[in-house]
C-alpha cells in the first residue's frame, strides 16, 4: 500500500515538473513578444566583452 502511494506521488511530481517547465517556456515566449513590441534590445554585459 505504501509503495502505491509513493509511486502515485512520484508520478504526480513528474507531471507537476513538466507543467512548471511548460509554463516557464510560455512566459519566456510572451516576454520575447513584449520585448519585440516595445522594441527593447538585449544588452550584453560590458565586462564580458574584454576577454
Amino acid at each position: 500500500m505504501f509503495n502505491l502511494i509513493l509511486s502515485a506521488l512520484v508520478v504526480l511530481a513528474v507531471f507537476a515538473a513538466i507543467a512548471a517547465w511548460l509554463n516557464t517556456q510560455t512566459m519566456l515566449r510572451d516576454l520575447e513578444a513584449i520585448k519585440k513590441k516595445l522594441d527593447i534590445q538585449e544588452e550584453k554585459p560590458k565586462d564580458l566583452d574584454n576577454d
